[in-house]
């Protein structure tokens, strides 16, 4: 919905631009999906919140539902990004609270 807002008031470019301008390599290190998976109420599997509200299925050879569960797998996996990740890695980091200035 927030990006949709942003569409919508043309706001968009400049609030990716923003996020992208701020992204922290140290805070990548500590973002959710490197520790932490989301199941949704079917038991398919995501690498985050912000893909499971997206779609975005863990892939890549690791389970995406929990009756293939396997822990080996999930913790080699490699993690499903996109534009939106940059939210999560801008400035202090932290999926909801992070700053995009130090």
């Amino acid at each position: 919905r927030f990006a949709d807002y942003l569409q919508r008031t043309r706001n968009f470019d400049s609030y990716m631009k923003r996020l992208v301008d701020a992204y922290n390599p140290t805070a990548a290190h500590n973002v959710m999906c490197r520790n932490t998976i989301s199941i949704d109420w079917r038991g398919y599997l995501y690498d985050c919140d912000f893909n499971q509200m997206l779609d975005i299925r863990i892939n890549h050879g690791a389970p995406s539902h929990i009756k293939n569960f396997d822990f080996q797998k999930l913790a080699d996996r490699e993690i499903m990004i996109g534009p939106h990740c940059y939210g999560c890695t801008a400035g202090s980091g932290s999926s909801c609270g992070g700053a995009t200035t130090e």
